[in-house]
C-alpha cells in the first residue's frame, strides 16, 4: 500500500534490461474503476511526446523504484485508447470536497492510498474534517460511491468508518498523517469557484510536451467540435493557433491523437 505521493518522482526500472527508463511524473485515475489507471513517465525526451506505463504493467512498487518486466510496458499516448478521455476527465482525488450521498460536507481528501498488488486500485482516502471538531481518518474504499472531479461522493455514516488503516496496510505507509498544511473546504472555495479547478499536473505535463510533439505535424483526419463544427481538415498543417482551437473546443486530445509526420 502506497500513498500517492510516495509513488511521485520513482525511477522506472525494467527488470530484464536493468536499466532506468524513466520516473514518475504523474498518476492518471480512472473513476469509474477507482483505480490509478495509468502512471505519466518522464523520460526526458520531450520531442517524443507523452509516454505512459499501464499500472497492470507494473511488476512492483518499492522504496526506491517502480519495476517493469521490460522497457516495451512504456509506450506512446496512441497506443492506450482511453487514457486521453481519462486526461480530459481530469480526476485527481486529492482535494476534493468530500460529501455523503445526501449533500453533507464532511471534509476533503488529503491523500489517498494506492494498493501496489491490486492494479492500482484506491483503497482508501484520508479524510481532512471540515471543521475542527471532526474525525480524521481513512475512509475505505467500500464507503465511497463516486469518485468526481470536484467532489468524492461517500456512503450516509462514512464519518463511523474512519479508520487509521485499511486492510493489507502497513502502518508505515497508511497510518502515518501528511505533514504538510491542509487546504480547507472554505479555503479552497475562497481560491476558485466549482468548475474552475486548475488542471492537474498530468494533464499539464500532457500539454505541454503533446505541443512540442505535435508542432509542424499533420492531421490525419477531420476534427470537429461537438456541434459540427470543423475545427481541422485531414492534412492541415498543426500549428499554435490550430492547437489553441482544439484546446477550446476541448479537442486536444482527439487531435493528439490523429497526426502523423
Amino acid at each position: 500500500m502506497k500513498r500517492s505521493e510516495e509513488l511521485l518522482g520513482l525511477s522506472i526500472i525494467s527488470i530484464e534490461d536493468g536499466k532506468e527508463v524513466g520516473s514518475v511524473s504523474d498518476l492518471v485515475i480512472n473513476p469509474a474503476k477507482g483505480t490509478v489507471e495509468y502512471l505519466l513517465v518522464d523520460n526526458g525526451l520531450r520531442h517524443l511526446g507523452v509516454k505512459i506505463l499501464p499500472f497492470k504493467l507494473v511488476e512492483g512498487v518499492g522504496e526506491y523504484a517502480v519495476t517493469i518486466q521490460n522497457s516495451s510496458s512504456v509506450t506512446d499516448l496512441a497506443s492506450e485508447s482511453d487514457v486521453t478521455g481519462l486526461l480530459e476527465q481530469n480526476v485527481r482525488v486529492k482535494g476534493t470536497k468530500v460529501l455523503t450521498k445526501k449533500g453533507k460536507l464532511i471534509g476533503t481528501v488529503s491523500e489517498f492510498l494506492v494498493d501496489d498488488n491490486n492494479e492500482g486500485k484506491i483503497a482508501g482516502c484520508e479524510l481532512a474534517p471540515a471543521d475542527a471538531s471532526g474525525n480524521k481518518g481513512i475512509i475505505p474504499a467500500d464507503q465511497i460511491i463516486t469518485f468526481g472531479k470536484d467532489v468524492l461522493v461517500v456512503n450516509e455514516g462514512a464519518e463511523g468508518s474512519l479508520t487509521d488503516s485499511v486492510e493489507g496496510s502497513s502502518s508505515a505507509t497508511a497510518v502515518k498523517p501528511p505533514e504538510k498544511k491542509l487546504t480547507s473546504p472554505k479555503d479552497d472555495t475562497e481560491k476558485k469557484t466549482p468548475g474552475q479547478q486548475e488542471p492537474s499536473e498530468a494533464a499539464r505535463l500532457f500539454e505541454e510536451r503533446q505541443r512540442e510533439y505535435l508542432l509542424g505535424r499533420k492531421v490525419s483526419k477531420r476534427i470537429e467540435t461537438d456541434s459540427g463544427e470543423v475545427i481541422a481538415e485531414e492534412g492541415d498543417l498543426i500549428t499554435e493557433e490550430l492547437l489553441d482551437k482544439a484546446k477550446t473546443a476541448g479537442k486536444f486530445a482527439e487531435l493528439s491523437m490523429n497526426s502523423k509526420a
